[in-house]
């Protein structure tokens, strides 16, 4: 029997992961994973609008703000599934204490399309116990009911969806201060201790007699670390952080995404285990990345599409291929999941009718696909990813030119552009040195645009 298990993230960047390059953050089952998977060093997430009210997972290439939210036909993938008798089964993660969120609520038709939903709820908070966390309680209901799923006589696709980091990444004590010890500890220089007296004036927590941070009782841990975890809920404040406010920020959002790694490898051992003997195809990976806090300073202004907000892992583990631990650098994006699990089902190319790719032919062939141009949007802009440049421009109509001549566009209009791979997050702004590959980009941008609304109008 064939069993899928897909294991997604509403929220967790690729930077943060060892096997993407993060060089502290302790994530040792997300690396054993890629160790034994086909890893994708280059799939992005292509719908960060809040007017986006189907699931990522849904076959769409297309964001809703280049048309309608049914720009594209539907892969079917539920219907297709069961003419396959491949039974479906989604598990939520909820915060019992937030419940649902908007993009949650939103989505409940798409999930009505699984034969079989449960939702797990848990609480997350610095005194809250590491099993009462939501991704625990979830992983606890997975693990429970993953030997039913093993011994059924019938083909299963689990999709097991955690909200991953929230916007108020608070884990349990252990972890919330698991790396905010180490930033504040760092460096015996004279401006490292300027840095630590300064964030002690700020945040009001600390002994002006001590010279030390590692005294700080359970209390004071607690509000401090609630402190710099609501850092994440005012964007307008962080072109105003110093450097040592981002680097405790960051720890505390590192401590989140551990805890995440922790109860994702209790499943990880017992998926291992059945993989001896049996079939199983597991993807991991998440809906979007998160905010400009977890990247570098720019000097530009931020559109939510960078790096750390686009960039999302994406791992895929078959028991049966032998290409488990290698990497591909093909673009790809959340619409080729569905793609490809109708492909492991057993359905052809032709009757599949998203346009995303079949990413399982690269993982057991290393067959060459045609590189896709991805398309994103977010409230703010809307930008084209090729495999050489990355397009951005803010979300206005503009005119498309009369005249045959290439559209140059001069510096005042709202317009990035960066040069990949060799810019990986997306610092160097070049639209004015490259006005030819700058039109070439917005003349593909509008054509889609003009092309999507051809069809709604249609």
């Amino acid at each position: 029997m064939k069993k899928a298990f897909v294991v997604s993230f509403e929220q967790l960047p690729a930077c943060m992961l060892g096997c993407y390059g993060h060089q502290w953050i302790e994530t040792p089952n997300f690396d054993r994973l890629a160790s034994l998977s086909v890893v994708f060093d280059q799939h992005f997430a292509n719908d960060l609008s809040s007017q986006n009210s189907y699931p990522w997972w849904t076959g769409h290439t297309i964001p809703c703000d280049f048309g309608t939210q049914t720009n594209e036909n539907d892969t079917g993938l539920f219907e297709l599934l069961r003419e396959q008798r491949i039974q479906s089964t989604l598990l939520l993660e909820s915060d019992s204490e937030a419940g649902r969120n908007a993009d949650t609520r939103a989505q409940e038709t798409y999930f009505n399309q699984f034969d079989q939903v449960e939702t797990v709820s848990g609480q997350n908070g610095f005194k809250v116990s590491e099993v009462n966390t939501p991704i625990a309680q979830l992983m606890q209901v997975v693990l429970k009911r993953l030997p039913e799923w093993m011994e059924s006589s019938q083909d299963q696709l689990v999709w097991i969806r955690s909200e991953g980091v929230p916007l108020l990444p608070l884990a349990p004590e252990f972890f919330s201060t698991l790396y905010l010890d180490e930033v504040l500890d760092q460096g015996e220089s004279e401006d490292d201790f300027e840095e630590k007296a300064e964030l002690a004036e700020e945040f009001d927590q600390l002994d002006s007699d001590e010279n030390s941070e590692s005294d700080l009782d359970v209390e004071d841990w607690q509000e401090l670390v609630t402190v710099v975890a609501e850092l994440f809920t005012n964007p307008e404040e962080w072109s105003e952080l110093e450097d040592h406010e981002r680097q405790m920020a960051r720890a505390v959002y590192a401590g989140y995404v551990t805890l995440l790694d922790q109860w994702f490898g209790r499943l990880l051992d017992q998926l291992l285990d059945y993989a001896e003997s049996q079939s199983i195809l597991l993807i991991v990976t998440a809906a979007r990345g998160d905010s400009e806090l977890l990247g570098p300073v720019r000097q530009v202004e931020n559109w939510d599409l960078f790096e750390e907000a686009t960039h999302v892992p994406l791992l895929i583990f078959d028991s049966e291929n032998e290409q488990q631990g290698t990497r591909r650098q093909f673009l790809s994006q959340s619409a080729d999941i569905p793609v490809s699990l109708l492909s492991w089902s057993g359905i052809p190319r032709e009757k599949i009718t998203s346009a995303g790719s079949n990413l399982l032919t690269l993982t057991r062939d290393q067959t060459t696909l045609p590189e896709p141009v991805i398309y994103a949007a977010s409230d703010r802009a809307i930008a084209l990813r090729t495999a050489e440049f990355y397009y951005l421009t803010l979300r206005e109509e503009r005119e498309t030119p009369d005249s045959e001549e290439p559209p140059y566009l001069d510096e005042s209009l709202k317009t990035q552009l960066y040069q990949k791979p060799s810019d990986h997050w997306d610092v160097y702004e070049l639209h004015t040195q490259l006005p030819e590959i700058v039109a070439q980009m917005s003349a593909l941008l509008d054509e889609k645009r003009i092309e999507q609304h051809d069809e709604d109008l249609s």
